[in-house]
């Protein structure tokens, strides 16, 4: 009896992860409000035609500092993308934050607080910061990475968008 269930669990559970897969892939940008660290509102509709690359974070994480510094570092793989970085963070703590990495200075940057509206959390289900949501000139979702990760791994899809 086993050796029929097991087969069938496998295919339901293999069908699930696919469909989750794909509906993950279909997902538009999120719908994001956020003020920026010079006091202007920025949103997804404001946004221009062209590769986008959203990352959630927290000023406090050490994973995102590092990755910060490390994308910097590495700007040619940014500089033809709209880079927009969002924290549930008080002004507060993202100030320092863009101050320190001189994140003002790049033009293709913006960096801002959902403040505890939480949506672009809530749309992407983040669990681990940071989380990065990469896409690619007409819109569509090449690939999200979450939690510490190997930054060569996000530059090298980066470099194919």
């Amino acid at each position: 009896m086993f050796r029929k269930i097991i087969p069938g669990l496998l295919f339901v559970f293999a069908s699930s992860f696919a469909f989750s897969q794909s509906a993950l892939m279909d997902k538009k940008i999120a719908p994001f409000q956020i003020k920026l660290a010079n006091g202007q509102q920025y949103t997804s509709a404001q946004l221009a035609a062209g590769p986008v690359v959203l990352i959630y974070f927290s000023p406090d994480c050490e994973h995102c500092q590092d990755f910060t510094k490390d994308m910097l570092k590495n700007y040619n793989v940014i500089a033809n993308k709209q880079v927009v970085m969002i924290t549930f963070q008080s002004m507060e703590m993202l100030k320092p934050f863009v101050s320190q990495h001189k994140l003002s200075t790049y033009p293709n940057i913006k960096v801002g607080t959902e403040g505890y509206s939480y949506t672009v959390q809530r749309y992407y289900q983040i669990k681990s910061f940071p989380y990065i949501a990469i896409y690619n000139k007409a819109g569509k979702l090449v690939q999200t990475f979450e939690g510490e990760q190997p930054h060569q791994n996000i530059f090298n899809v980066l470099k194919k968008i």
